[in-house]
């Protein structure tokens, strides 16, 4: 498992030393300066919860011109874009569906990742029930290579426990928080210690 650190603008990213991967937020903010990393690079369209308005192509592009600047490991795109984008990359791509309102039936999750193009799926809805969780638990004990965790205050444990369901990645946050129920990069590193799978 590794710690993702979420930053949307240069001076978060000196927070983000602890984390395994920085993942660079482009429609929250400006990066002037960014130092040799590990990088997953994402530009978030306002219906999935970020602040990017405008041409397709041109975020595309942006996420594109990062990577590269960066040598990143990963961008993340969205479960429902054109195949051709997902050719633009050399390097892995997260393939992700976000929802801010509710978590859809297994099957329609299921779907989504029996069908992924990328190379991880990453599914982040918001809880309002312990069924919602028993979707997300069945999802990553059948499948590999899925990151997926519940949304919300009540269920921000999802982040941490999905990890031992086989999940790769747990995103947190540095500086300001950047979704409902995201656990602090050093409270996160603080509760893997306790259960002895972190130093």
């Amino acid at each position: 498992m590794r710690l993702v650190a979420t930053v949307s603008n240069s001076q978060e990213l000196n927070l983000a030393k602890e984390a395994d991967l920085v993942e660079l937020r482009l429609d929250l903010g400006e990066f002037s300066e960014i130092p040799e990393g590990k990088y997953i690079i994402t530009c978030r369209r306002k219906k999935d919860g970020g602040l990017y308005e405008g041409d397709e192509e041109k975020r595309i592009e942006k996420i594109r011109l990062f990577a590269k600047k960066t040598d990143a490991e990963f961008v993340d795109l969205e479960f429902d874009l054109q195949d051709r984008y997902f050719d633009h990359f050399d390097c892995k791509i997260i393939e992700s569906y976000h929802n801010f309102t509710e978590t859809p039936n297994y099957e329609f999750l299921r779907h989504l990742v029996d069908n992924k193009r990328g190379d991880y799926f990453k599914i982040a809805t918001l809880g309002k029930s312990i069924e919602d969780w028993r979707k997300i638990v069945k999802l990553l004990l059948e499948h590999e290579n899925v990151v997926a965790f519940l949304m919300g205050e009540d269920f921000k444990f999802t982040r941490i426990f999905s990890a031992f369901l086989g999940s790769p990645l747990i995103y947190c946050y540095v500086g300001t928080k950047k979704a409902p129920g995201q656990i602090e990069l050093s409270e996160a590193i603080q509760i893997l210690s306790l259960l002895g799978v972190r130093k």
